[in-house]
Parts: structure tokens; C-alpha cells; sequence
């Protein structure tokens, strides 16, 4: 289980302070994909940056199977928006740089990152630029290189705003299928109330009034099986409709 335990944050703009989060606890289960949805500026990404590290609470903890997540050797992986490749890095040596940051041996980040590109289906990339993919291509880079190191949490933010309509549904059965076959935790940021609803277990749910702290509303429990046709059937409209309520009892007043 990830802990969020009695977490606060602040940061300061101009001359004044600015609290997102003051004595903040929450809990993900394992093993699940977990959807993080509310307003703008509710704390989303900050909650996403504090888990991956990338920042540090100014009082509280975050912890995986009681492990803490401040320290460097946590076992996760992190999308961010702009997919965050290497432009002058090529899509395989893009792959295999956080095998080398972990100092693998040559023989293993081979075998490993051919064995990523071809469960991808980029194999053909190998040699091209950033430069040269579409969004689509990129993406899948951007996931092939952070499930590469064989990570316990996957953390992304908003990973397929960018895409158009049909590279979204298909970015978001790649991760699907990615997820239940290496097992991992999946938390991420989104503003779509249909993507939570098709890729999540559970989804949570920020509110921020005002200036105050954020806090989290009651987490909606998403388990339907994601069978073919699910984006058309009853359960999958019940709970979009559910979202959208729960979320406008989120808006700032």
C-alpha cells in the first residue's frame, strides 16, 4: 500500500506563502491503476512530484509497503507530459538510460530494452530521433523506458493529453496491457473524466477551496472488468456520471 501520512506542502509566491497541502493523508492500494483527477491548481501534479521524489513534504511522510518514498533508491518510474525523451539520444539509448543509471551490465540492458521495444512494438524505432516520431511513437518510448527498469510505481502525468482521439484509446490499452502483465502500481494525473473512468481501480478525487489546503473527496471504487465494448456499456456511463458529480461538488467557491 502507498501512504500519504499527515502530509503538508507549501511554496512561496512573491512574498506571500501558499499551502496545497496541510496535514494530508490518503492511502493507493497496490497493483492497481489509480486515476488523480480535480480542479486546476488542486495540487495534482505537486501530490505526483512528491511521490516520485522530485519533491519533498515540508512535514509528513509517503511511503510503499512502509518504504520510504523520499529516498532515491524507491523503485519507480515517472511519465511526464512532454514525455521527457532525449532529443539528442536515440529511441534505444533513450530506453536504456535508466538501466545504465542503475549501472546494469551491457549484456542485460541489451536484452532487456530489445525485449521492452519489441512488447511495445517499436522496434523498428530503434535507431530514429525524437525528432523524427509522431506523438503516438513518442509515447510508447516514454513508456517502453520507464517499465524498462522494472519498476514497483508507475507515476504519470496527464501522459496522453497530447495525442489525438484514436492514439489516446490505443496509448491507453497499451498501458492497460502493460500493467497487468509486469504487475505495478499505476497512479496517474488526468483532467478527463472518461480516461479515469476507462483506466482506473479507483479513482481520487481533489478539491481545493480558494487558498485553502487541498483536501481529497470520497475515493470512487472503479473494479468493473474492462471488457471489449466497456466505453459503450451501463457501468461505464454510471460512473463517468457519478465523476462528474462528485467533481462538481470540487469546484472552488
Amino acid at each position: 500500500m502507498i501512504e500519504v501520512r499527515e502530509v503538508s506542502y507549501s511554496y512561496t509566491q512573491g512574498n506571500r506563502p501558499v499551502t496545497i497541502f496541510s496535514s494530508c493523508s490518503h492511502t493507493f492500494e497496490k497493483k492497481q491503476v489509480h486515476a488523480i483527477i480535480g480542479h486546476s491548481g488542486c495540487g495534482k501534479t505537486t501530490l505526483l512530484y512528491l511521490l516520485s521524489g522530485l519533491l519533498q513534504p515540508s512535514v509528513g511522510s509517503l511511503s510503499f509497503d512502509g518504504n520510504d518514498l523520499g529516498l532515491r533508491q524507491s523503485n519507480r518510474a515517472i511519465i511526464l507530459q512532454d514525455f521527457g525523451l532525449l532529443p539528442w539520444k536515440r529511441v534505444y539509448d533513450n530506453i536504456a538510460l535508466g538501466l545504465h543509471l542503475k549501472k546494469e551490465p551491457k549484456e542485460v540492458i541489451a536484452e532487456k530494452v530489445t525485449r521492452i521495444m519489441q512488447e511495445i512494438e517499436i522496434s523498428s524505432l530503434s535507431r530514429s530521433f525524437p525528432s523524427q516520431l509522431s506523438g503516438g511513437e513518442k509515447q510508447r518510448c516514454a513508456i517502453a523506458r520507464a517499465v524498462v527498469t522494472e519498476p514497483d510505481l508507475l507515476l504519470m502525468d496527464e501522459p496522453f493529453s497530447s495525442l489525438d482521439a484514436m492514439n489516446r484509446e490505443n496509448m491507453q490499452e497499451l498501458l492497460l496491457t502493460t500493467q497487468r502483465r509486469h504487475g505495478m502500481t499505476c497512479i496517474m494525473v488526468t483532467h478527463s473524466i472518461e480516461e479515469a473512468v476507462y483506466l482506473s481501480d479507483s479513482i481520487h478525487v481533489m478539491k481545493r477551496d480558494g487558498q485553502g489546503p487541498t483536501v481529497f473527496l470520497p475515493t470512487i471504487e472503479n473494479t468493473h472488468q474492462k471488457f471489449d465494448g466497456y466505453r459503450k456499456s451501463p457501468e461505464y456511463f454510471a460512473t463517468c456520471v457519478q465523476l462528474r458529480k462528485l467533481l462538481e461538488r470540487g469546484v472552488a467557491r
